[in-house]
């Protein structure tokens, strides 16, 4: 996670929030569970706690933005309104495809915008980023 995360860090463009406080985690968790939709799983918050939201090319990791809606994991999940939203949660999206975590299943995957189909199927958050993010593939960004 910690070489992820400084690769993520090192990216040109990026825009981050300020890194989550346990508060801000209890507080969308429950806005989350209010509402019908899927909990932050625990790897991702330890992400937060580093990095909390990127905007790079187009490719976008969703955090916790009390401030603002802007790429705010609560209110695009909400905003969307995906089917199985309660076992499914949206935590980043490029152009064609979301990066989700599936409660049930307890993976990431990564999800056809238009068709909603699962494209890939991870069991760990550093490989499902590194695809969305095309980190250490033939379209690396670095």
């Amino acid at each position: 996670m910690q070489e992820l995360i400084q690769k993520l860090k090192n990216l040109p463009l990026m825009l981050t929030a300020r890194p989550v406080s346990t508060e801000q985690v209890i507080h969308t968790q429950q806005d989350l569970k209010i509402n019908n939709i899927a909990a932050i799983p625990l790897d991702f918050i330890e992400l937060m706690h580093h990095i909390n939201t990127l905007e790079f090319d187009g490719t976008y990791l969703l955090g916790i933005n009390p401030r603002s809606y802007y790429l705010d994991i609560f209110a695009e999940n909400e905003m969307l309104n995906l089917p199985n939203k309660e076992n499914l949660l949206i935590l980043g999206y490029d152009e064609f495809e979301y990066l989700t975590y599936n409660q049930t299943t307890q993976c990431y995957q990564i999800i056809d915008k238009d068709t909603l189909e699962v494209l890939q199927t991870f069991s760990d958050l550093v490989k499902a980023i590194k695809y969305l993010f095309k980190i250490d593939n033939d379209e690396e960004y670095f």
